[in-house]
């Protein structure tokens, strides 16, 4: 799928009770989900910029930041983290729908 950014920003809660075959769901904020210790939460902004809120060893939400981009013609999401030491996350878009966005690691 091919996918714009304005489909893509948007601070999305992975709903991991929705994945299937390799397939990740997230949901927008704010909707109701069952309750988790912990839940991945990714912040793709309007103005290019993400925060990827992942796990840490302590429990706590490190919060990496960096830019994102839409890959033209090939639906994929990519994720450059600001630290120039650290290598780009690709997902590719499965769908991107209101209320809903489903991502395969690429």
């Amino acid at each position: 799928m091919t996918a714009t950014p304005a489909q893509l920003a948007g601070d999305w809660t992975h709903a991991r009770e929705e994945d299937s075959a390799g397939v990740k769901v997230y949901r927008p904020a704010g909707h109701p989900l069952p309750p988790a210790r912990w839940r991945h939460r990714l912040e793709l902004r309007a103005d290019g910029t993400y925060v990827d809120h992942r796990l840490g060893a302590d429990d706590r939400s490190p919060g990496v930041r960096g830019r994102w981009t839409v890959e033209p013609g090939r639906g994929r999401l990519r994720l450059q983290p600001d630290d120039a030491g650290a290598g780009a996350v690709l997902f590719e878009v499965v769908a991107a729908e209101p209320g809903r966005l489903t991502l395969r690691d690429a």
